[in-house]
């Protein structure tokens, strides 16, 4: 059973949506008539209900956007609870009613933005998706317009490891209003101007660690492909002004990096060949630094490392991981 308004919502425009499942179903060979039907009942209704529920005259619109998504979501199987993109319906089902205000507003862009994100931090394999829904839902009623619910977002994906994201979320975190920005960055208001400050300066900074000590491990990056990572054998690396570029075997990727994530992006072999190898950082399977030394988990001797912004990178031997040391 679905409710009132969403049913009186489908109704209303009966013919038309029949006509887009007809069209869909061309482009679409696995959309499944059923498994829609259940996406809508369990995704689509509770986003109705709670646009109805202070949005009345914007259901129809809401609903017929919600339509157009399910369809594809439906047609490429993203719309199972179960496997790795399970969190997309848990989004519609979770985030999107707290979210009515904004979806309301702009069905058509807060919906399909809501669900790409939740696709791309499921995709990520380092990404806390479960984290950012909780997280988004908690601040969703929060947001006053669509922009800052996005924004917020934006912030919260970076939190929760979209590593890549920071330079953009760094420019545009005074864009929300700065009793938003404290929840969302989970300080208190009177930390507000230090904490971004200390942010923009040191990318190894975590609001919620804030006296970490210097020259600890803060991150890892990569596994073995047999166990759903990217390395077929144990990497090397280079690092750059930016980051790191990563080798194993035939395939070369660039490290992007900070206090909240680390995610790997396609390079190639013309760009790695290209990189001079920088001096490295460690002796035996210690990390030296300044005079400091920090002993390396045991997976073998270390077998290439560099400095790259304000950390250290170190592969290992017997290890299909990247391990990153914060010097400060």
């Amino acid at each position: 059973m679905i409710s009132a308004p969403l049913a009186e919502a489908l109704q209303a425009r009966r013919a038309d949506f029949n006509a887009r499942f007809r069209l869909a179903a061309q482009r679409y060979p696995q959309l499944d008539g059923q498994e829609l039907l259940r996406f809508i009942a369990e995704a689509v209704d509770p986003l109705a209900q709670a646009v109805h529920a202070k949005h009345p005259d914007a259901v129809a619109d809401v609903v017929s956007v919600a339509y157009d998504c399910s369809l594809q979501l439906t047609g490429q199987r993203l719309s199972l609870d179960a496997g790795r993109y399970g969190a997309i319906p848990e989004t519609w089902r979770e985030v999107l009613p707290a979210a009515a205000d904004a979806i309301a507003a702009q069905p058509a862009r807060v919906i399909p933005s809501l669900t790409n994100a939740a696709h791309q931090l499921a995709s990520t394999e380092s990404a806390d998706v479960t984290r950012w829904i909780r997280a988004l839902k908690d601040v969703a009623s929060q947001c006053a317009t669509p922009d800052e619910l996005l924004m917020a977002g934006q912030v919260i994906a970076w939190q929760c490891g979209l590593a890549h994201y920071r330079e953009g979320v760094l420019s545009a975190l005074r864009s929300l209003p700065s009793k938003l920005a404290c929840t969302v960055l989970g300080i208190e208001p009177k930390r507000y101007e230090a904490t971004l400050q200390r942010l923009q300066e040191d990318r190894w900074f975590d609001p919620a660690h804030p006296n970490a000590e210097s020259l600890r491990i803060v991150r890892s990056a990569g596994a073995f492909r047999g166990f759903g990572g990217p390395f077929l054998q144990p990497p090397l690396l280079k690092s750059t002004d930016n980051g790191w570029l990563v080798q194993s075997a035939d395939d070369y990727w660039f490290l992007v990096a900070d206090a909240f994530g680390a995610t790997l992006h396609r390079s190639t072999a013309e760009e790695w060949s290209a990189q001079s190898a920088r001096k490295e950082e460690h002796v035996g399977t210690r990390v030296v630094y300044n005079g400091k030394a920090l002993d390396m988990p045991g997976a073998g001797p270390i077998t290439s490392s560099g400095s790259s912004t304000g950390a250290i990178a170190c592969t290992f031997a017997h290890s299909h991981q990247i391990v990153l040391v914060a010097l400060k």
